[in-house]
């Protein structure tokens, strides 16, 4: 996989950061970063697992390792895509907002935007320092199954008259699948080999996680 840090010396290049805690990763995260790839133009993605997301502290998660090898199975082969440990190996909570100031430090003359679902947007602005994150950095979102796309496009357009925020909304479709719902699949011993990539299953399958 490509070196996230490597600089584009003649061009900006744009890149997005697709964060979150994948537990598991499924074929709705893959869908989304290929989206924001292809209809934005990304010149890279940067994967980003959690290791303490803050809306989930307290809450029992998979060991960072499976996450981690799981999400770089669901990416495996993709030239332009990189899976960056650096949430996982910080040991306090992962927001939003320093890993996005840590990645502009590395980053100075490339264009981050910060990739999210419906769900996220409309709650941005609540996050920890969402008003900065709002003002100084840039957002690809989709329409997450279950949402009125009106009440996307609204929160958008009301965000970037608030802050001026660059906000980037793809059409792309994303499958209706959650993180959740694969885990409750498992656990019941359903099938739920078509919510995930194929070498996330295997992996699943080998190291007993979800039971």
């Amino acid at each position: 996989m490509a070196d996230f840090c490597a600089k584009n010396k003649e061009n900006i290049s744009k890149i997005g950061i697709l964060g979150g805690t994948f537990d598991p990763i499924h074929k709705g995260h893959v869908a989304l970063g290929e989206a924001a790839m292809r209809e934005v133009g990304l010149d890279k993605l940067i994967v980003m697992p959690a290791r303490i997301q803050p809306f989930k502290q307290g809450k029992k998660v998979t060991e960072d390792y499976h996450r981690q090898a799981m999400v770089l199975l669901a990416f495996e082969g993709e030239d332009n895509v990189t899976v960056s440990e650096y949430e996982m190996n910080n040991m306090r909570v992962s927001y939003t907002y320093d890993t996005l100031t840590y990645l502009r430090k590395e980053l100075p003359h490339d264009k981050l935007y910060f990739i999210m679902g419906t769900d996220s947007m409309l709650h941005v602005e609540k996050w920890y320092k969402g008003i900065d994150l709002l003002k100084n950095f840039a957002f690809i979102v989709s329409v997450r199954p279950g949402y009125k796309e009106e009440e996307l496009e609204l929160c958008i357009s009301g965000l970037i008259k608030k802050y001026g925020t660059e906000i980037i909304k793809i059409d792309s479709p994303m499958p209706d699948i959650s993180s959740t719902k694969v885990r409750e699949l498992i656990k019941n011993g359903e099938n739920y080999s078509e919510l995930v990539p194929l070498a996330v299953e295997r992996y699943i399958k080998e190291n007993g996680l979800y039971r």
